[in-house]
């Protein structure tokens, strides 16, 4: 049967024989679907809707109460009976469960940016323990921050996270001063600002005409400028 069909469709469409099977399996899947649908369809039709919920039930026997008022007495009809589902939508959300809060969704505030540990730059989002190891370690370095502008100078923050960390951080402590009288070079060298070569003028200028009497006594010396002299100002007075 099945080679008469597969010769009789190569003959009437000049197929291959692959061809010919390939059409006919082709035909005999969209049968099988046609087939399929049908007897989906004509289940639904037998299947009786037999309704199991008292709720719904009254709503029936209230829209059909109305139904007939209105048809009586059309002044008296009311027609929010026809509107259950709002009203089962708007008991529903009242009984939604609240949102479980997380570790961290919590708004924070520490204090001071120069006493924050680790565990509290952690709280940011885009800080991790890298990140909030390297804001220690210039921070310590520097001697603390007198400015959170400085956290741009922490290599690698970007600055949308330097604007996060603004938001639950402030400067309330002060600095750890520099010597400028009694450090040495190799003390002085240490600090973010003093480059060596400034640090051998600094101390060169102190022996020559006698201890600073203020910061501003720096002015004096030609080599320092003003960006620079102003990043150190707050470390020395």
């Amino acid at each position: 049967m099945l080679k008469f069909l597969i010769n009789a469709i190569s003959r009437a469409l000049s197929f291959t024989k692959t061809e010919s099977k390939g059409t006919l399996v082709l035909i005999l899947i969209i049968l099988m679907a046609l087939l399929f649908k049908n007897y989906k369809v004509n289940q639904l039709k037998k299947h009786k809707y037999s309704p199991t919920d008292s709720s719904a039930l009254e709503w029936i026997g209230t829209v059909h109460a109305s139904y007939e008022i209105r048809k009586e007495k059309p002044e008296e009809f009311d027609k929010t009976v026809y509107y259950p589902a709002k009203k089962n939508a708007s008991a529903k959300k009242e009984s939604k469960p609240a949102k479980e809060k997380l570790p961290g969704d919590e708004p924070f505030i520490v204090a001071d940016l120069n006493t924050a540990n680790a565990l509290d730059l952690q709280k940011v989002k885009g800080i991790g323990p890298a990140y909030s190891e390297r804001i220690i370690k210039y921070r310590d370095i520097l001697g603390g921050f007198t400015d959170t502008t400085q956290l741009h100078e922490v290599y690698g923050l970007h600055p949308e996270t330097i604007r996060e960390l603004a938001k639950h951080f402030s400067i309330q402590s002060s600095v750890k001063r520099i010597e400028i009288n009694t450090d040495s070079i190799k003390t002085l060298i240490k600090h973010p600002y003093i480059n060596y070569d400034l640090a051998r003028i600094i101390i060169n200028y102190r022996e020559q005409h006698g201890d600073f009497t203020s910061a501003e006594d720096l002015r004096k010396i030609k080599a320092l400028d003003d960006r620079t002299f102003l990043r150190l100002k707050p470390y020395l007075e």
